[in-house]
Formats: structure tokens, sequence, C-alpha cells
């Protein structure tokens, strides 16, 4: 009967353990972020010297009801060993859980990190209790724990698949057009939006070329009857390149030049820097616009796109 007692009272045991480090997670979390937005490292120290006693001490205060259980518990020297253990452990695993929890989640989600950091108390206490199974077992729980935290971050640092980037940041498929890379030219895409879709056409030791595409009327800039910009503080200068094709020159301090086409209710620019553009590249980027493979987009998504 006193064992079906003691085994009985185990589950409680770890339970309160439990509930405590939740409290014990949540609270040095607190103090730490309000430590280092208040003054940074030095007093993130002193927060840090503060939290570490007071933490052993609320384990102590609880490990007194654990004596019939653990024996470790049952000397006062046993008893802070036991505290002590159980705070560490399981704050370097909640430690664990904070990074993990702050890769998927971000900063705005700290519920199950809270829970986590109560569930590494419990098992860190679990280490202390009798019998070589229980230990084993703890010790198992805490490595699939620690596998499956590692796991999930893995995973949250994978760039999600293309059409479920895509679709997460409301991007225009339409837009999603490039030209085939001039000779000696290499194309990378640069980003793209619900607004617009950016692509680089890089070349060594000479100014690259950068191609937008939007919808018409999405650049809101005042033009004239043709649609060459009205200056403003520099001048412009367009002229009819053929084929469809207009040459927008910026005659101000930054010497630039783009070749615009406008086609299906899109417009379509090149942008060449310096003084002596590449044109024939720049024409043969539109004379060869096609919708851009899965291949080319692949540098698209990003990690952040899965949370």
């Amino acid at each position: 009967m006193r064992q079906r007692e003691e085994v009985g009272r185990v589950p409680a045991h770890l339970t309160a353990v439990w509930l405590v480090g939740c409290a014990l997670t949540g609270l040095q979390t607190q103090v730490v972020l309000v430590a280092l937005f208040a003054g940074g490292p030095a007093h993130l120290a002193v927060a840090l010297a503060v939290m570490a006693p007071l933490g052993a001490a609320v384990f102590a205060g609880l490990g007194t009801a654990a004596r019939p259980i653990v024996p470790l518990t049952r000397r006062p020297r046993g008893l802070w060993v036991w505290a002590v253990g159980v705070h560490g452990l399981g704050t370097i695993g909640a430690f664990g859980a904070a990074v993990a929890n702050f890769r998927i989640n971000g900063p705005g989600d700290g519920l199950l990190y809270y829970l986590t950091g109560g569930a590494c108390h419990a098992l860190a206490a679990a280490l202390f209790l009798p019998g070589l199974r229980v230990r084993l077992g703890a010790l198992g729980a805490a490595t699939v724990l620690a596998a499956v935290g590692v796991y999930a971050v893995r995973d949250a640092a994978q760039p999600p698949p293309l059409d479920e980037w895509i679709t997460a940041n409301g991007v225009d498929r339409a837009l999603l057009r490039v030209g085939d890379p001039p000779p000696g030219y290499a194309l990378r895409v640069l980003g793209a939006s619900g607004d617009g879709f950016g692509a680089g056409y890089e070349r060594s030791r000479s100014a690259g070329l950068h191609l937008g595409v939007e919808r018409a009327g999405h650049d809101t800039r005042r033009a004239d009857a043709r649609g060459c910009p009205v200056p403003f503080g520099e001048s412009i200068r367009c002229t009819d390149d053929g084929g469809g094709r207009q040459l927008v020159t910026y005659e101000g301090d930054h010497e630039r030049r783009e070749l615009r086409l406008r086609r299906d209710g899109l417009v379509y620019t090149v942008a060449m820097e310096g003084s002596h553009p590449d044109l024939s590249a720049a024409r043969y980027v539109l004379s060869t616009l096609r919708p851009a493979t899965d291949a080319e987009l692949a540098g698209l998504p990003q990690p952040s796109g899965r949370r």
C-alpha cells in the first residue's frame, strides 16, 4: 500500500515541478528582456546573478515535499544539490527551447516556450528519482525533445516551396517574366511582390542591367502624351528606339538610361547605368521576354516565409 502511494506521488511531484518551471521560465524571460532593453549586458549580468539563487531557492522549497520519493532531498546539503541541479538543467533546456521558439515562431509566441521550459525542469527532476529505468526514461525523453527541437529549427530554416512562398507573399504571378540573358551575362532574380518584379543581368567588369516589370499605370509619376516622364530637377530625354521600345535618358548628375516596352498591360523597364550602356544587351532582353521558370525563381523564397 505504501509503495503504491509513493508511486502515485511521482506524477504529482513532476507536475508540481513542471508548473513551477513554467512560471520561472516566463519570469526569467521577462527579466532578461527588461535587463537587455534597459541597460544591455551589464544589467543582464546583474539580473542573472539575482535570478539564479532565487530560482534555486524556489525549488529548494518545493524539494522539501519530495523527501518521501527523492532520497537526495532528505538531507539539507542534498536538498540544495537537487534544487540547483533541477533549476540549472531545466534552465539550460529552457534556453535551448527559447532559441528554437524564436527561430520557428518569432518573438510573438511565448506560451509554447513556457510550457516546454516547464517540461525541461520536470525532466531534470525525473533524473533525480530513484530507479535506473526512470532515469533512463527521463534521459530518453530529454533526447527526443532535443531532437524534435533541432529538427523543427532546421525545417523552419529551409526556404518554403515556391508556390507556397508566392501565395503567402501575395505575389502577382503575371509579373514573373524575364528575358533571356545576353551572351556574357548571368540572370539573377532579385525580388517579387504584388506590385512588381525585378531581375538583374550581371557581367564581370561592367555595369549590369536591371529588369523591372509592373502593371501599366502603377508608376504614378507625371508623364506626357508619349509616356515620357516629366522632368523634375533633372533633364529627361525620350526617343523612339523601334519595336515599340522607348529609350529614356536621364541627363542629370546621375546619368542613366532606361529602355521601356509596353505590352499586354505590362511595362518592362531595363535600367542601365553609366554613360556607355549596353543597349544591344537591353534590346536582347526585351526581345526574348517570357515567363520565368521555376529554376530561375528558386532564389525568391526566404526562410522567413514559413513563419
